[in-house]
Parts: C-alpha cells; sequence; structure tokens
C-alpha cells in the first residue's frame, strides 16, 4: 500500500511516491480551469465559457441555459422559451456537458462557410479578453513545478495567468503553444508553460489558435495527434498531476481517452493523479476517476475548492527549495516541540517521514541535533531512526 503523507490538519493525504517523484523532476502538472475559477481570478469554466459566448453572440438562449444549470430546473426539452429545433439541440448538449460539440454546432449556424472569418471565436476572444490577477493557487502551482531550475506545466486553459504568476515569483515564464510546444523528454532543458489548447497572446508576445470546438479537437487528437502524441510520451517519462477539472469537463474525456488508449497497448505508463473535489460523503465521484485508471486525491469542495489551494500552497512551502530552507527549519523546530501523540503529532509525524526520506546523511544528522538540542520527545528520534532503517535513500 502506498505510504500516505498529511502536511496539514483538513489538508488531504498525498501519496508519498508523488512527492518524491516530485523532487526528482518526475511530475508533470496539467492545469484546468478550475485553478482560474478562484478569487481574484475568478475565471469561468468551460461552461460558464460557453454562456458567455452566447450573451454575446445569442442572446435569446441566455435564459434557457441558465434554466437547465438550475438544480430542479426545466430539462432541455421542457424549457418553454420559443427556440428553434438547432438551438434546443444545443441545448440539450449543453445540458449534457458536452461543451466543445455545442460550440462547434454555434459556429456552424452562426458563420455557415468554414472559409470565413469565424464570429465564434471572435466573441470567445472578447469574452476571454479580460484584465484578471493570479490566485494563490496558480502561484503555488508555479512553485511545484520548478524542474532542474525552470518552470514546467502544461494546461487546457487559454489565459496566461501562470505566467504572470511565475514572472512576479521571479521563475521562468516562458510560454508555447500547439505546435511551438516542445517534445517530452527526460532532458533538463525540457521546460516551459506548455497551452496543449492554445493560449491568449500577452502584452507584446503573440497568442495561438484556440481549440474551441469538437472539430478543433478531433483535429488535434484524432487527424494530427498533435495533443495526443504529446501526451502519450509525457505519461512515459511523468507521473501526470491533473488540477482544476472535473470528471466531465471535455478537456478531460479527450485527455484520458488519449491515455486510456495508449495503456491497452503498453506497461510502461507512469502512475496518474487527479485532484478531486468531492461532497461529504461523496465515494462515486472518487471511484469515477479511479475507473478512468487515474488515482484520485479526494479533497472537501467546500468553501470553494478551498482545500485544494490550501495542500497545494502548503505541498509547494515544503518541496526542497533555497526559497523554503528557512521555513521548513522553523517548521522542523516547532514538530520538535511537539508530543507525537498530540493532536499535531500525525500530521508532523508524517511530515518527517518525507523529510527524513528525501535527506542526504548530513540532513539526517543535523535533524537528529536539532531534535535533540530542543528536547524533544524521545519518541521524535525513535520515529527518525525507523525512518532511517526502513525507508529506500534515494539521492
Amino acid at each position: 500500500m502506498t505510504t500516505s503523507i498529511v502536511l496539514g490538519k483538513d489538508l488531504p493525504p498525498l501519496p508519498m511516491d508523488l512527492l518524491t517523484a516530485r523532487d526528482h523532476g518526475e511530475v508533470l502538472f496539467i492545469v484546468g480551469a478550475g485553478a482560474s475559477y478562484p478569487a481574484p481570478s475568478s475565471l469561468p469554466d468551460f461552461g460558464g465559457l460557453v454562456a458567455d459566448i452566447y450573451a454575446e453572440l445569442d442572446p435569446a438562449m441566455s435564459g434557457p441555459l441558465a434554466a437547465v444549470q438550475k438544480k430542479g430546473g426545466p430539462t432541455w426539452e421542457t424549457v418553454p422559451d420559443l427556440l428553434t429545433h438547432q438551438q434546443r439541440t444545443e441545448l440539450k448538449f449543453f445540458a449534457q456537458h458536452e461543451y466543445d460539440v455545442v460550440l462547434g454546432m454555434l459556429e456552424r449556424r452562426i458563420d455557415g462557410d468554414p472559409s470565413k472569418a469565424s464570429t465564434l471565436r471572435r466573441a470567445a476572444q472578447t469574452v476571454l479578453d479580460r484584465t484578471v490577477e493570479p490566485n494563490p493557487l496558480h502561484s503555488a502551482l508555479v512553485r511545484l513545478g520548478q524542474r532542474f531550475g525552470q518552470t514546467l506545466l502544461v494546461t487546457t486553459n487559454f489565459d496566461r495567468l501562470l505566467s504572470i504568476a511565475a514572472k512576479r515569483e521571479k521563475y521562468s515564464d516562458s510560454a508555447f503553444a500547439l505546435g511551438e510546444i516542445p517534445n517530452p523528454s527526460r532532458n533538463t532543458e525540457f521546460a516551459g508553460i506548455l497551452h496543449i489548447h492554445g493560449m491568449l497572446p500577452l502584452k507584446s508576445q503573440r497568442g495561438s489558435a484556440l481549440i474551441l470546438t469538437d472539430q478543433d479537437f478531433g483535429d488535434a487528437y484524432l487527424r494530427r495527434h498533435i495533443v495526443t502524441s504529446f501526451l502519450y510520451d509525457a505519461a512515459r517519462i511523468f507521473h501526470l498531476v491533473l488540477v482544476g477539472y472535473s470528471a466531465n469537463d471535455s478537456p478531460v474525456r479527450y485527455l484520458l481517452n488519449a491515455i486510456a488508449a495508449d495503456e491497452r497497448h503498453f506497461n510502461d505508463l507512469k502512475p496518474r493523479y487527479a485532484f478531486v473535489g468531492c461532497e461529504a460523503g461523496d465515494d462515486r465521484t472518487a471511484i469515477e476517476w479511479q475507473s478512468r485508471g487515474i488515482t484520485p486525491i479526494p479533497y472537501d469542495r467546500a468553501n470553494k475548492h478551498k482545500a485544494l489551494g490550501d495542500v497545494l500552497s502548503r505541498w509547494s512551502e515544503i518541496i526542497p527549495d533555497k526559497r523554503n530552507t528557512a521555513r521548513v527549519q522553523t517548521y522542523l523546530k516547532t514538530v520538535a516541540k511537539l508530543d507525537p501523540d498530540g493532536p499535531d503529532g500525525v500530521a508532523a509525524q508524517s511530515f518527517l517521514r518525507y523529510y527524513i526520506s528525501r535527506c542526504n546523511p548530513s540532513e539526517q544528522a543535523e535533524l537528529a541535533r536539532l531534535l535533540a538540542s530542543s528536547k524533544a520527545s524521545p519518541k521524535w528520534l525513535t520515529t527518525m531512526n525507523q525512518v532511517v532503517r526502513d525507508a529506500p535513500r534515494r539521492r
């Protein structure tokens, strides 16, 4: 059974193998729209983006779209508004969360001739072109995405908030999209904030085409295999970690289908994880991810997914990084004063096991001196000796 590490009270446990893999540059975070939802960013998810595009292009659909999203509200068949057969069909797919299909249908209805400039894409650009700020989740992901001195993150988001956060944190902020994305490799030069579904322009930097409709997804995943090939290679080299997705998101459907198809033929794929927001007592959501070959890391989605931001921020504060040295040392001194059997002792023991397992012998000796000088409980030294004796030493 995989050892789990608890980084704080009320935080979801994290697999120790995952923490260790990140420390060795073997994790690739894939960031979805949920990361840009918390304030102050407050950007919409894919469904919200679709609703905003309709508000620009077909305001008559705004009421029905809102109605079918309400719990206990009308179905797409019973919405009383006077809609054409085409509009009601679009409403049907919206209610089924097939947002890429909805946008494809809307584009064909509004624009007709595909050779003409797309009204839908101009509307999408208008909706997305808003001044927003990164949130703490972006900052935590940028810190966790550091690999050999470079930022490495994958995102299906069009916004450039990860780049802005990276620049503010004084990390590398180079961003690439679609055809510019480098091929995955173990090389230390494989880096960048990689927008696999396209990105918006940022000041003087240019943007790219955006993958919005079912035709776009089919082209990128099935016809030209741009994204699919990237994922095939990445899944063999890195532990993939999905952040900011729900199981019925259109991007997730394409992402997971690509990985699952490869897994049927090859057995060398690394473990895959997803942070999964759940209601209290909800076991089904985690099982849904597990049935797709993803190890779920469930967390309480209450208070606008606060636990997700908390656990990623906490994780980012204890990774091996010069910026974290003082913070980690302060926490170790706090641990030394705790009762291992007290209310905070469980989380502290969990962190200590992870910390000791990643340390070299000289760092372990320094920790032993700190525990001794702090007159710590003998149980802390016992825990340390047990971890040193039992855990494999990875350098």
